[in-house]
């Protein structure tokens, strides 16, 4: 079996053993009814399901957070879910509403060449500002805004609770997005993705040499974790109580740069290191590496990388045309180039940095659809 097979297997197989197991704890969830259910406030910057945290950080605690909850939420023990917002209750939320706005307006600039370094810059600062910032300012208008439950608790925490609404509603627009492509939401919604490509921007007006760690080694890392994360979690070495009942923790809540944009002080320095260390380290290396929380940590940018191999627009070439000179990939900060000009199987993330498209000597390189 070549080494792209094996990829596109081992890629294949982690979205099968997601799904699956999401579907399971759902299933069992409906079926017995949860011991425990966490009860969505709406209250803006805390309001994710299912944020329990380890112990150890504090009598139990997790890092910032009231006795396994985040607040303005309760638990409830002995009771079926209470009736809630359906999908499109949360789909017509101004979060998710700006948010498929913002990615239908870096399509359009994408694909009709429009899309310049200053439209660029404004388009992940609005993105940084409203999904990652916003909701610390305390005004009401931006209340719904916070990114909760993360990109990746909703990945994570549909594996240890269950799809619940929200989570299905934010995989849901993730998963639309990089199928219309080129993976939309990691590329210009995602607020740590939007901060890490504004630094890869300053970084190259500071003219800071980068690495560019090869895809193989990347990967694997990430799917490393995944695979931590799944094994960790349900054998219950990272657990806490609640109530009586032993719960399953997720091994990315130590790893979580979504976490650093709640701008508050905790309660112990301990508590501080596990809240704001990930986001100060992703900001630090994003100095020296691109992307380097999507392309090493995050699941999200596991799954969507699987998704985006079939996503309708994309970085493609013009055929028979190409004289390989190789400008666009030495150009680019990402490994997707070289393997664009393959025509390869399985292509790594993309992230429409509009480099290697506005990079290429011959304008052989642009965004459409791929033909076959």
């Amino acid at each position: 079996m070549t080494a792209k097979k094996t990829y596109v297997t081992v890629f294949l197989t982690v979205l099968v053993i997601w799904l699956s197991l999401a579907l399971l704890v759902t299933a069992q969830e409906q079926q017995s009814g949860p011991q425990a259910t966490l009860q969505e406030s709406g209250a803006g910057q805390h309001q994710e399901l299912g944020q329990l945290r380890p112990q150890g950080t504090g009598a139990g605690q997790g890092p910032g957070q009231g006795p396994g909850l985040r607040q303005g939420q309760g638990l409830r023990q002995g009771q079926g879910p209470a009736a809630g917002p359906n999908f499109f209750d949360f789909l017509l939320r101004p979060k998710f509403i700006t948010m498929l706005v913002i990615a239908a307006v870096a399509l359009v600039l994408l694909l009709t060449k429009r899309m310049n370094s200053r439209l660029k810059i404004l388009i992940l600062a609005v993105s940084t500002f409203l999904y990652g910032i916003s909701a610390n300012l305390g005004l009401k208008v931006f209340s719904g805004f916070s990114m909760h439950p993360s990109p990746i608790c909703a990945a994570t925490k549909s594996i240890l609770y269950g799809f619940r609404m929200p989570m299905i509603v934010t995989l849901a627009v993730i998963i639309f997005l990089t199928l219309v492509g080129p993976k939309l939401f990691c590329s210009y919604v995602c607020p740590v993705g939007a901060i890490q490509e504004l630094i890869a921007m300053l970084a190259d007006k500071l003219k800071i040499r980068r690495r560019k760690p090869s895809f193989r080694l990347s990967q694997t890392v990430r799917v490393l974790i995944f695979i931590a994360f799944i094994f960790l979690s349900w054998t219950a070495i990272i657990h806490t109580v609640s109530g009586n009942r032993t719960v399953a923790l997720s091994l990315y809540d130590y790893i979580n740069a979504f976490h650093g944009y709640e701008i508050s002080l905790q309660p112990t320095l301990l508590d501080n290191l596990f809240h704001f260390l990930p986001f100060i380290l992703t900001l630090f290396f994003a100095f020296f590496t691109y992307r380097p929380f999507c392309y090493f940590v995050c699941p999200i940018g596991l799954i969507t990388n699987v998704i985006e191999q079939i996503g309708i627009f994309r970085v493609v070439k013009k055929k028979d045309a190409c004289t390989d000179c190789l400008s666009c990939a030495a150009k680019s900060p990402c490994p997707a180039v070289a393997e664009i000009l393959k025509d390869a199987v399985l292509v790594p993330d993309c992230f429409a940095c509009t480099v290697c498209t506005g990079g290429c000597n011959q304008d052989l390189l642009k965004f459409g659809i791929k033909s076959n």
